[in-house]
């Protein structure tokens, strides 16, 4: 069995009186999901996450390293990954698409969030992420 690992942001901002979070749409798959990434080498969680959200999206996070969830999947026959997601605030506001990785990056509302994302483990982790943080809305 192959063991992969990736890491990634559940990445949110403060807009108006309400939350935003970010989603996007892979060039290949077109699933929406939230940027990740493998990890590479002599690289931490925390360092693969804000590297995969600062290539994919061109943001800057600030990451809480309490906030975290872990979901495990087979991507292909006799491969295991686990994929590794923390909650993050943007810091900047220049959104910079990885183009040859990603069609399109969105900034939605909790509600837009549960209804775009393509797969229920990623809704389970936003929806895990949001409760430990007590973030509604």
């Amino acid at each position: 069995m192959i063991k992969e690992k990736s890491c990634g942001a559940v990445i949110f901002r403060k807009h108006q009186n309400s939350y935003q979070f970010m989603i996007i749409q892979q060039r290949f798959g077109l699933h929406f999901g939230f940027p990740k990434g493998h990890v590479e080498a002599n690289e931490n969680e925390l360092m693969t996450a804000k590297r995969e959200v600062k290539e994919e999206v061109g943001l800057d996070i600030k990451i809480f390293e309490h906030l975290r969830d872990v979901t495990h999947y087979s991507p292909r026959p006799s491969v295991s990954k686990e994929v590794v997601y923390f909650l993050a605030e943007a810091t900047s506001d220049e959104v910079k698409l990885q183009e040859d990785e990603v069609d399109l990056a969105l900034w939605v509302d909790q509600e837009e969030v549960l209804n775009k994302l393509t797969y229920e483990t990623d809704r389970n982790i936003f929806k895990n992420l949001l409760e430990k943080a007590n973030i509604h809305g």
